[in-house]
């Protein structure tokens, strides 16, 4: 497109520290029409194009409306010294999953200094999906898209989107490295099939704060080769809460270390707080996790480590995980358990834990069959402050 017939103007962003004059780039000036009926993945295509070769600061803008999008990867590195991403609409996925060939939706990679941002939202149209979701018993099945992908991205900033309804993940985050999400929103039904709030895995220095996840899995996931993650300020509920792992389902994975869960609420979860790695595993490491000043609300398991994780009954319990878990601490945790087992450690016989701290835990059952109990197996934990109900005793 000739430069007289683009947008040229010039905008102050201010998101958090950023603070950029940036040409705008609005789809609708490449052909994009905010009808909800005529896919706008190829003008949206070459607004990326354009934007990621300007040698000025950069940012698509998707203005308010209702768009349809299929699948688009938006691929660097660009030109442009920072480049924006700028969603004020809603932007909507075909609801047949056979419309993907691949496993992502919205594709970012390759990429240094992408914001991602704006007061709109993008729709999944999972509910086709989740009821065809088999790949948990089936290992041949075809992957679902995850609606946001983010591979191989430096120095990002994610805030204020809305992501609804994702088919799979919401976020999949991989091989990421300094990356803020901040203030977003997502959500889908408690019964929705393995739709992740936000999972990642080989990616290091990520922040997730002040945040609100509702789905039908975890709200995050922190797969292999995670290393130092902070997650504040996240209200997580409905879903299966905040999980480490699970690790240990494949040889040579990757370390996990540095985890920091603090100031968190959960609120009717399967799950709060958990660390979960197969049996029958080969070696591995997870070190420097803590879960701090967390609060729960009719959560079943609030604090549950499990090294006998096995979800489908398919397992060797009796050959143990050596997934080896050292300075783990569970500290500050206070509310209601909806199960009478509000703490499980239940760690490997392989692999026992080592330096694991338990303190001022506060849980009360708000069942009929008698105070809160807990369990713990393989483990002299380390015990602070108060505990109720009484940990590994």
């Amino acid at each position: 497109m000739d430069l007289k017939w683009k947008q040229w103007c010039f905008m102050c962003i201010v998101l958090g520290s950023r603070v950029a004059e940036a040409h705008i780039f609005d789809v609708k000036d490449f052909g994009g029409k905010a009808d909800g009926k005529i896919d706008i993945s190829k003008a949206l295509l070459s607004a990326w194009t354009e934007a990621c070769e300007s040698l000025e600061p950069s940012t698509v803008l998707i203005p308010e409306g209702t768009y349809l999008l299929g699948p688009v990867n938006f691929k660097g590195p660009c030109k442009s010294p920072s480049i924006g991403f700028q969603l004020e609409g809603l932007v909507q996925a075909p609801s047949n999953p056979a419309a993907f060939k691949t496993d992502g939706w919205i594709v970012f990679q390759h990429i240094n200094g992408l914001t991602l941002f704006g007061k709109g939202t993008i729709d999944g149209k999972g509910e086709e999906a989740w009821s065809i979701n088999k790949c948990a018993q089936n290992p041949n099945c075809k992957m679902l898209p995850v609606s946001l992908r983010f591979n191989f991205l430096n120095n990002t900033l994610i805030r204020d989107i809305t992501s609804f309804n994702s088919k799979y993940f919401h976020m999949n985050f991989f091989e990421c490295y300094d990356m803020t999400v901040q203030h977003v929103h997502i959500f889908a039904p408690e019964e929705s099939a393995n739709t992740d709030g936000i999972h990642m895995g080989i990616s290091e220095r990520i922040n997730i704060t002040d945040t609100v996840i509702a789905t039908g899995d975890d709200c995050i996931s922190i797969g292999p080769g995670t290393r130092n993650l902070t997650v504040t300020k996240v209200v997580c509920g409905p879903g299966h809460g905040i999980s480490v792992g699970s690790l240990g389902k494949y040889k040579d994975e990757e370390d996990v270390s540095g985890i920091s869960v603090r100031n968190c609420t959960f609120i009717n979860t399967q799950n709060g707080v958990r660390i979960k790695t197969w049996p029958s595993s080969p070696a591995g490491f997870a070190s420097d996790i803590i879960f701090e000043d967390i609060i729960m609300q009719n959560v079943s398991n609030p604090v549950i480590l499990d090294q006998e994780y096995c979800p489908h009954l398919k397992c060797d319990k009796d050959d143990p995980s050596l997934v080896k878990l050292r300075n783990i601490k569970f500290n500050k945790i206070r509310g209601t358990s909806s199960s009478q087992l509000a703490v499980i450690i239940a760690c490997s016989k392989g692999a026992p834990c080592e330096n694991l701290e338990v303190g001022d835990i506060n849980l009360k059952y708000i069942g009929t069959d008698g105070p809160a109990q807990s369990t713990c197996s393989n483990v002299n934990p380390i015990l602070s402050g108060e505990q109720i109900p009484p940990t590994c005793v």
